[in-house]
């Protein structure tokens, strides 16, 4: 433990001089005073790129180290500092850069630029002077997430628990362990709530001005922009939601359903419910393949082998430093794959306790770190590597699944069924949370109007999840503890983003399904579509996975009565 920890704190070190704008300002202004022709663009770029990994990958580091160390001030100060110092410089400048290659004379992006320079163009209309200050504020105050929720503790039994330590009493089979973990957490979550009530009002009113600077309405027109969302509008995303609604809810009713039945629950109660561990028919206790992170490290090594070798070479060189997976004090909650560009490194921080669960975050985290690898490798400009978001879950949705069949060393077949059997009830339960998730913003951001307390974020939450979550029976609760389940990461620290998770999943899906027939050709394809990076439309790397840009009703009901068969074959 030990021993990976200084190798995690080697990787994340930062020299004091890569924190400092100094550093970086003489060759940015190089760069600004080339005498720019169309033949000298290429090697000019070459030179940005490789600047701007340099500081992407210190705000990279500087970020995970802070989420390494919630409770360091001294860490969470050098990282404020940066943000204060360093990036607002960045992006002025970066402004100016842009705007010097748009009027270049007669030049003309490469097919595998065009992408990037199109992108360029539209972000440069949206950048305004006072958003940079402003955009300063707002890191700064999602940062404060993860300090709150960071050093959060959740007390049960008399134990100070971590908040994942707590969620794995959740699995238990035993309803009693349930309940009582169950309100632990909600006691914890309570507790921090103002606090992160407070900062929800900051960032709402932080991110409504960002949009007025831009001169747009509102802050979904103004992230509709900033994520280039060109191949979609916001009536196709509520078009998602009704056809969650209709089609996905009714079927994770009924596996619930059956499962309270086959477990003799008089009613599915919030304890019996967890959409990322649905509960064991047969009430057995929860899958535990692993007590140590190393351990996870070494079956997941196996697994990878077994699926393929240039893959199982990249996950074997992040062991010395790129993975930091076990739970402890002052270490945020969530789970993430950072890139660190100059070395073409990923690195996967995660909270592991020992469950099935953790086996299944990893895959999907390392699915991420495969994309910075083949991406990076194929891709020399910065900005051309991992992809636009509406693809970028699909490496590591696909991981879960593609993984499936490598795991004959970790469980028993009995074992493997029930933890296929999970994955496959993970996307049901998973749709309505991400429709949940996106309504909820789309509202909060497009509909709401201004002045918004929190009395009336809590009401349209409970609105919603009396939609999507009908079957989770709340009678006799306090419903202020269901009202606040907008308190989640992505909210605070990922705005907008979330509805791309179920757009991949069912990608995902869709690549399995390959698999089933054709494994090599759905694993060539998985790797030929992460290897283009960000140089092609959404809907072509979709094709290049082997599957198609969709989340239309027509499309949805295929994929469910796809995984209702794979999952009546056991």
């Amino acid at each position: 433990m030990t021993a990976t920890l200084n190798a995690v704190e080697r990787v994340l070190s930062v020299p004091d001089e890569q924190t400092r704008w100094d550093t970086y300002a003489p060759r940015y202004e190089r760069l600004l005073a080339a005498d720019l022709t169309a033949d000298a663009v290429p090697a000019w770029l070459t030179e940005w790129s490789a600047l701007d990994a340099e500081v992407g990958q210190a705000a990279s580091k500087l970020a995970t180290h802070a989420d390494l160390h919630t409770g360091d001030e001294a860490i969470q100060a050098r990282y404020a500092r940066f943000l204060e110092e360093v990036l607002p410089q960045v992006q002025r400048t970066e402004q100016a850069l842009t705007e010097k290659l748009l009027a270049v004379p007669g030049y003309v992006p490469a097919p595998d630029f065009a992408l990037t320079y199109r992108r360029f163009r539209d972000a440069a209309e949206l950048f305004r002077e006072a958003n940079v200050d402003l955009g300063v504020t707002h890191e700064a105050q999602m940062n404060r997430h993860g300090v709150l929720t960071g050093n959060q503790k959740v007390t049960l039994g008399g134990e100070e628990l971590t908040v994942p330590q707590a969620k794995q009493r959740m699995d238990s089979p035993d309803r009693a362990v349930r309940e009582e973990a169950w309100h632990a957490l909600a006691a914890s979550n309570q507790g921090i709530a103002p606090g992160l009530d407070a900062l929800m009002l900051e960032l709402i009113r932080t991110r409504q001005q960002l949009a007025w600077n831009a001169d747009l309405p509102g802050y979904r027109d103004f992230m509709w922009r900033r994520l280039d969302r060109v191949d979609y509008t916001p009536e196709d995303c509520r078009a998602f939601h009704e056809a969650v609604r209709d089609e996905v809810v009714p079927l994770a009713a009924e596996i619930m359903g059956d499962l309270a039945a086959r477990l003799g629950l008089d009613a599915v109660r919030p304890w019996d419910y967890n959409r990322n561990n649905l509960l064991d028919p047969e009430g057995r206790e929860a899958l535990k393949p692993f007590t140590t992170g190393a351990q996870l490290e070494d079956l997941a090594q196996t697994a990878f082998e077994g699926l393929d070798a240039d893959l199982a070479g990249r996950f074997r060189s992040m062991r010395d430093g790129l993975l930091d997976l076990e739970s402890r004090p002052g270490k945020m909650t969530h789970a993430y794959c950072q890139y660190f560009p100059v070395q073409n490194e990923p690195f996967v921080l995660m909270n592991v306790v020992g469950t099935s669960e953790d086996v299944r975050v990893l895959f999907h985290e390392v699915g991420h770190a495969f994309h910075g690898f083949l991406s990076g490798d194929a891709q020399p400009l910065v900005w051309n590597r991992w992809s636009p978001i509406e693809f970028v879950e699909i490496p590591s949705m696909a991981m879960e699944f593609l993984t499936l069949d490598h795991l004959g060393h970790v469980f028993s077949p009995e074992e493997l069924a029930r933890y296929r059997e999970k994955q496959l009830q993970g996307v049901v339960a998973f749709l309505p949370w991400a429709a949940q998730m996106d309504a909820f913003q789309h509202w909060l951001y497009a509909e709401a109007g201004e002045n918004l307390t929190i009395a009336d974020l809590d009401a349209k939450w409970l609105e919603l999840d009396k939609t999507f979550h009908p079957f989770v029976n709340w009678d006799g609760l306090d419903e202020s503890v269901r009202a606040k389940g907008w308190h989640y990461y992505h909210i605070f620290r990922a705005p907008f983003y979330y509805i791309e998770y179920a757009m991949c999943y069912l990608a995902a899906v869709g690549i399995w399904r390959e698999a089933r027939g054709n494994p090599a050709q759905a694993l060539a394809h998985y790797k030929a579509s992460l290897r283009l990076g960000s140089t092609v439309p959404v809907p072509e790397l979709y094709r290049a996975a082997g599957v198609e840009f969709r989340f239309d009703r027509e499309y949805i009901r295929g994929l469910m009565t796809f995984l209702k068969e794979q999952m009546a074959e056991g």
